[in-house]
Order: C-alpha cells, then sequence, then structure tokens
C-alpha cells in the first residue's frame, strides 16, 4: 500500500524510532491502515484517533502487540519502546492527507453525493449500477465525515476502478474540507432541503455548504446537479470555474438548460409497483435516447431522479454504448429496493410494514407519505411518527407543513409523538379534520397503542429522526407480524 517514507511525507509528520537498530523508512512497508486495535491486522500502520470517549494513544502499545508496522501519533511521548512512529500535530487531518494521496496513487475516477435528502440512496444506486461493468469501491454505512469517508478512501482495492463516496455536513466548511480529500472527477448534489437548518438557518446557507463539493472538482470534472431546481441549478452556474462543467438532473421539467449535458426523464408513468420512465441524454445540443425502458420500485420524482444520477455516471464512465450493458444496467435500477429503515417494504404474514424509521426531515416525510398511501392500498394504513430534529426555530412551521402533507393522503389512524406533535396534529386538522391522530407521551407508548390497535390485514408506516428509535419497533412488528 505504502512505505513508511510515503507516510511520512504524505502527511509531512516526523519519524521517531524508539528501536535499537537504524530505521529506513522506505524499507518499512505498510500493508493496510488501522484506527481500532480490535480489527488492526499485521503490517497495518496504526492511526491514534481521539474522541469524546476514548484517545488512541492509549492503545498504541497494544497496536504493536498485535502486529502493527508503524504508529501515526500526535503524542511523542506516549509511543512505546521498540516502536517506529510518525508524528503530526493532528490525527485526523493526517488520515486525511494519507487518504488524498492514495486516492491519487490508486489512479481510479472518484466520484461523490452530497444532498439534503437521498443522498445514501443515490450513491448506493450509482454504486449498484457502475458494478455492472466496473470495480466499485463504496462508501459503507454512514461514514460520511471527515474520519469515515477518508477511511473509506485509504480501505480502496489498489484494482478499483472507481470510487463513490458519500459527504454529510453540520456546518459551513465541512464539505469543502472533505472535497479537498476526495478531490472527485463527478460530483452529485441531489436536492437542497431543510435538512441542518437549525445550525446554518436558511436553505441558502445549505445551498452554500453543499454547494462547496464543486471546490475539491479535478480539472475537467463536471458536477451534475437537480435542476428541477432551478435556483440550485443557476447558482451552480454562476459558480463553477472555468475547468468544470455542470450537467442538468431533470424530471418534471424538460427545459434547454445552458449546460453541454442534460439527462431527462421521458414519458413518465405510475405502475402497480413504482413508475416507469425512459432516459434522454443531449449532448452539445445532440439528443440520445436510453434504448431499454426504465423502472424503479418506489413513487416519486426523487426515486427516478436517483435513478437519472445512476445512468448518467454510467454515461460519463462508458457503461452506456452497448444495449446488453443498458439492459444491465436497467435490471438494477428495477431491483434496487429501499434498504432496511429507508422506506424497506415487508410483506409478514398478519401485516405490511414499511420501516423508513433511519431519519427524517419535511422532504422524506413527504417522500414516505407518498409512497406508503400507493403501496399500501387495499389495507387500513396506520402510521407511527415521531419528531424531525435538527429544525430549529423552524421545527414548528415545517411540523405544521408535515401535518398537512400527510392529511392530504387517506390514512386511517396516526400515532405521534416528539415535542412538535401538537404542530403535526395542528397542521394535519387545518386539512382534514376527521383524520385521527393518537397523541403518545414517547416511542415505547406508541409501541403500547400500534400493539392495541392493530389488527391482521394492517399496513403499518414507522417514520422519525433516528434518535426515537423508531427501527427496533418496526422490526417488533416485523418479527411479531410472522409469529
Amino acid at each position: 500500500m505504502f512505505t513508511l517514507e510515503e507516510v511520512k511525507k504524505a502527511v509531512g509528520g516526523k519519524l521517531v524510532s524508539k528501536t535499537d537498530t537504524i530505521v529506513f523508512t522506505t524499507s518499512i512497508e505498510v500493508n493496510g491502515i488501522s484506527t481500532d486495535t480490535r480489527t488492526i491486522k499485521e503490517r497495518d500502520l496504526f492511526i491514534a484517533l481521539k474522541g469524546e470517549n476514548f484517545n488512541g494513544n492509549d492503545f498504541l502499545g497494544k497496536a504493536i502487540e498485535l502486529g502493527a508496522c508503524a504508529l501515526l501519533t500526535d503524542d511523542e511521548n506516549s509511543v512505546p519502546d521498540g516502536a517506529v512512529a510518525i508524528i503530526v500535530e493532528d490525527t485526523v487531518h493526517a488520515l486525511g492527507l494519507l487518504a488524498n494521496h492514495y486516492r491519487f496513487k490508486l489512479g481510479c475516477k472518484v466520484i461523490a453525493v452530497t444532498g439534503s435528502v437521498g443522498k445514501t440512496s443515490t450513491r448506493i444506486m450509482i454504486t449498484e449500477v457502475l458494478k455492472t461493468g466496473l470495480k466499485v469501491h463504496s462508501t459503507s454505512a454512514n461514514n460520511n465525515n471527515e474520519i469515515g469517508m477518508s477511511k473509506t478512501i485509504l480501505s480502496a482495492p489498489e484494482d478499483s476502478e472507481v470510487i463513490v463516496v458519500e459527504m454529510g455536513m453540520r456546518g459551513l466548511g465541512q464539505i469543502s474540507y472533505l472535497t479537498n480529500i476526495a478531490r472527485p472527477d463527478i460530483a452529485i448534489i441531489t436536492n437542497i432541503g431543510y435538512s441542518h437548518i437549525e445550525i446554518l438557518e436558511n436553505k441558502d446557507n445549505i445551498m452554500k455548504a453543499k454547494m462547496e463539493i464543486c471546490e475539491g472538482l479535478t480539472d475537467g470534472g463536471i458536477v451534475a446537479v437537480n435542476s428541477d431546481d432551478r435556483k440550485l441549478f443557476d447558482r451552480c452556474v454562476k459558480e463553477l470555474t472555468i475547468n468544470n462543467f455542470i450537467a442538468g438532473i431533470q424530471v418534471s421539467s424538460d427545459d434547454d438548460l445552458p449546460c453541454p449535458l442534460i439527462l431527462s426523464a421521458t414519458d413518465v408513468k405510475e405502475t402497480d409497483t413504482g413508475m416507469s420512465f425512459g432516459a434522454k441524454l443531449k449532448r452539445m445540443g445532440e439528443d440520445s435516447e436510453f434504448s431499454v425502458p426504465l423502472s424503479v420500485g418506489m413513487y416519486g420524482e426523487p426515486a427516478i431522479r436517483n435513478a437519472l444520477f445512476a445512468i448518467f455516471c454510467a454515461y460519463m464512465t462508458g457503461l452506456t454504448k452497448t444495449h446488453e450493458n443498458q439492459q444491465k444496467i436497467a435490471e438494477v435500477i428495477k431491483n434496487r429496493s429501499a434498504m432496511d429503515g429507508r422506506g424497506a417494504i415487508t410483506e409478514t404474514a398478519k401485516y405490511l410494514v414499511m420501516n423508513d424509521a433511519y431519519n427524517a426531515s419535511p422532504e422524506s416525510m413527504e417522500n414516505a407519505f407518498l409512497n406508503f398511501a400507493k403501496k399500501a392500498k387495499g389495507h387500513r394504513k396506520v402510521l407511527a411518527l415521531g419528531g424531525m430534529l435538527e429544525l430549529g426555530k423552524f421545527a414548528p412551521g415545517l411540523h405544521e407543513l408535515t401535518g398537512k402533507s400527510c392529511a392530504s393522503h387517506d390514512f386511517d389512524r396516526v400515532f405521534i409523538t416528539g415535542e412538535n406533535a401538537d404542530d403535526f396534529i395542528k397542521g394535519a386538522h387545518m386539512v382534514n379534520m376527521k383524520l385521527e391522530i393518537v397523541k403518545c407521551k414517547d416511542t415505547e407508548d406508541v409501541r403500547r397503542r400500534l400493539e392495541e390497535y392493530v389488527r391482521d390485514g394492517d399496513a403499518l408506516l414507522f417514520k422519525a429522526s433516528h434518535s426515537f428509535g423508531f427501527e427496533k419497533v418496526a422490526k417488533c412488528f416485523i418479527e411479531k407480524g410472522n409469529a
């Protein structure tokens, strides 16, 4: 993977040897990177990170005992006898510098995805589509911060042809830091929503934060944006440098945008299981149609847009050249079901359960209501809802707005908990006074009241911010439904 000399130069560190022999850093080979002694392997470089509840410097001796070839730390005094170490001021920053070095050493393409809602679903869709013809390495779980993304890059196999990373943030400057590590060839911005508005205060600042992804684009790199959001698209056009390009990805409009690449959905229709559509690419004024009909197993524009972003990445990496390849891509998109906790539908012997409890925002709530209303046709439709967090002073109004959205569908009963439950109820009853809503004390109260109410044949939707723990309640009803 590296020599220790490479590591030293990449991170700008100082060599410290507490061995009895002369150390030649060019002869020490690093086979992997580890930040956790529980998973360390022989010849790994152990990087001592710090957190609120741990200090990696406490495990330097253990790392050497378990076979680490060297250490990377900010504390020279903690280096044990017999060890070789690189000393830096900040080990998290050094991890990023090393990831940046490895990204260019691999010489593969890098695709980065950000957005207020749907970035994980989009990143996974892109990854699965590109795997039809390329060796792809991607973010796992929720590793989308300065540590997780760097570790994702550093864990890429040497034969990787594409790395797909996800970039999350809580404030300004964070995506800027990530994108300058990853240096993407393609940057994806899925949308601008209300997530993190508590800290950023308005959607313009949220857009500014997401736009930071463009700062790290390689020369000739391209940013693909949701051009149905013309404010986002126009800002990209205004701010993108002359060395980069923009592509518009659109579902609901067919605008002739001022950019070299436009990918549009065509002939969009609802089906019994989701949406069907076609795809048309306009490049420098010339149109080309995707030769295979496309479909997704979810309802609403976001599901189609996720697929279009994946098709765009396939086009940019040369995977759409043949009809056969396009068929493979269409099959992946068709079979790509929602992930557990992000809209996954489970049909048990007793109930239909939709688990969308990984997180919640006004946009994802609205998407969940739409999909649940259509997927649960013929069932009694029961909702278990928690609050949407990180909305700050906007929480009351946005919960009221979400209540209105909920009440526009034909649901039978809603069980809700959270600080802003009253705001949700107020909004819902503005639209439909007959909607039955039960205000619950907490998550456990929701579970108990659901158990008293639901019966065989019901459909249940679980949706809340992650800290409410609704995914556990959803799994409980899946188990009960199959008991």
